[in-house]
């Protein structure tokens, strides 16, 4: 047959004509799925970034919420409870407050922001391990939902009450808090092995981005602090299902196992991404590249080791403080020593920002996200300023031994620090100014995120109530801890401690005014998020998002 000929069955075929056996059956073709199918089975990193975005959007602004409430109970401390109707409740909600904007919201949205970005910055086209994203996104939801279910079902990270943190809803808590930290713990791998594997030829890791140099270090902090924090759940959690609770799953021991994550100087590792997009942001306004930049990723690296606090557990710390031999982990020379050396850390940064700034001789472009990471950055260093000031006392001690009758009043002041609501003001100045960075991160990528920029006049209007809630709620705290009030709101016995307690009030009403700006400011973003998602995908890109 020649290369002309055309067999009989090549025409049946062109006639539309079955000739195949009778024995055989075609297959189906397969068909991608749409709508719920779709998005329940991706392993596209876009989705699975937006879906972070989304839904830790959400818990942030649960988390918010639950502060005002928290907040509105503080503006009148003396007048018993108005909110909640015990100390109990209080308790619980302090506790879901700290979990839901640290673990639900701000790790998930830098997660969800590296997992688009990163490829893009690699030249990658999509993460390390896509399925285990998927798995680590569906793991950490599913989690965040329980445990905030199980919160609200009077369950919560122990009880005060007798016995009470043996129930099935403490125990849920406990578990749906292993299952983010789960999810968060494998998303963090993925990241962390994209960077690692998915580099260009050529590309050594001095060379990535600025954003992705700081999540590299975040990941690999987080990686080392994500399975300590499941430990003690375990340990908590193993402790309840006991026949007797001895000292790790009663009372209030599930909280105190985990008070750590929220606290310095492991607070400050949930914003070390903060570091990169505020380089990105504020280098791309400037209409350059960053300069000098193995100093800041030797910065950025050391913040970010000496953020590590898996360490600083205070639930094992001697039973009687006052002892002359005691064990305080905060009082230990080493937390003195990384407070200030964090605080150093950052001053340092911001040298490295104005190098920038003046090397780059013109005026930065002014956009929403400018003013966030100016803002964010602002934030970052009062929480250092206020570590500086929790371990004051310890640090400048040689100077009371020098003269404690000059010194005295000073470092008797100091002393009340430490145990203060200063300490929960260095917590927010931390954790709103990561997330004011991650939402100036999503201005700056919105086109790679989610198709299209965000409205620039709504993101304006965002601005003020996010820059200007997050200052009140922290300065708030921190400036109510040099009068004495307790950083947990529930120790209702230390409230006649307070001093000038009609002054203290006052400030927490401030702080309160701070939370319904900042939920608004959310509020406003949200808006913006959604408004870009259901508008049709332009083809703009964002000036620097790649540098």
């Amino acid at each position: 047959m020649t290369l002309t000929e055309t067999r009989p069955e090549a025409e049946s075929v062109a006639a539309g004509d079955d000739v195949r056996p009778a024995t055989q059956s075609s297959a189906p073709q397969w068909t991608p799925p749409t709508g719920l199918a779709r998005i329940l089975s991706t392993g596209d990193h876009l989705t699975i970034g937006q879906m972070y975005v989304v839904f830790s959007l959400l818990l942030s602004g649960l988390a918010l919420a639950l502060g005002m409430l928290i907040g509105i109970e503080q503006a009148d401390i003396d007048g018993g409870f108005g909110v909640f109707s015990n100390a109990n409740e209080l308790f619980q909600m302090f506790g879901l407050y700290r979990t839901t904007l640290i673990l639900c919201g701000l790790v998930p949205l830098f997660l969800g922001l590296a997992t688009v970005v990163i490829p893009r910055q690699l030249g990658a086209s999509s993460v390390a391990f896509p399925r285990a994203a998927a798995a680590a996104f569906w793991t950490w939801l599913v989690g965040a939902i329980a445990h905030i279910a199980a919160t609200f079902s009077y369950g919560g990270l122990g009880s005060f009450e007798a016995d009470a943190a043996r129930g099935q809803s403490v125990e849920l808590t406990v578990l749906s808090l292993g299952m983010i930290g789960l999810g968060l713990l494998v998303g963090s791998g993925v990241v962390f092995a994209t960077l690692v594997t998915q580099r260009p030829a050529g590309m050594d890791l001095l060379q990535v981005p600025a954003f992705s140099w700081s999540m590299l270090v975040a990941t690999g902090v987080w990686l080392f602090s994500l399975p300590v924090l499941l430990a003690n759940l375990v340990v908590s959690w193993v402790d309840m299902r006991g026949a007797d609770a001895l000292r790790f799953g009663g009372g209030d021991a599930p909280f105190e196992m985990v008070a750590w994550a929220f606290d310095a100087p492991q607070v400050y590792a949930w914003t070390i991404p903060l570091l990169g997009i505020v380089a990105e942001v504020f280098t791309s306004a400037h209409r350059s590249s960053p300069k000098m930049f193995e100093p800041m990723a030797f910065i950025v690296g050391a913040f970010g080791f000496l953020s590590f606090g898996a360490w600083v557990q205070s639930f094992f710390d001697s039973a009687d403080p006052l002892a002359n031999d005691a064990h305080v982990v905060t009082s230990e020379v080493l937390f003195t020593a990384f407070s200030l050396a964090v605080a150093l850390m950052v001053v340092a940064y911001g040298g490295w920002l104005a190098f920038n700034a003046y090397s780059a001789g013109q005026r930065p472009q002014i956009t929403p996200q400018f003013a966030l990471v100016v803002v964010s950055g602002a934030l970052l260093t009062a929480a250092a300023a206020a570590g500086v000031l929790r371990v004051a006392e310890p640090a400048l001690g040689v100077l009371r031994e020098a003269d404690g009758d000059i010194w005295r009043g000073f470092f008797d002041a100091m002393d009340d620090l430490e145990g203060s609501s200063l300490v929960t003001g260095m917590m927010n100045f931390a954790v709103l100014g990561g997330l004011l960075a991650a939402v100036a991160g999503l201005f700056h990528w919105a086109p790679r995120l989610l198709g299209r920029r965000l409205n620039a006049p709504l993101g304006f209007l965002s601005v003020l109530p996010l820059a200007g809630g997050s200052i009140l709620v922290g300065a708030t705290d921190a400036l109510s801890g040099f009068f004495d009030q307790p950083a947990r709101p529930y120790h209702t016995g230390r409230i006649g401690d307070i001093d000038a307690l009609g002054f203290v009030e006052a400030l927490n009403v401030i702080g309160l005014i701070g939370y319904i700006a900042v939920l608004g400011g959310l509020a406003l973003v949200a808006l913006n998020v959604t408004r870009s998602l259901t508008l049709p995908a332009s083809t703009e890109t964002d000036q620097g998002e790649d540098a």
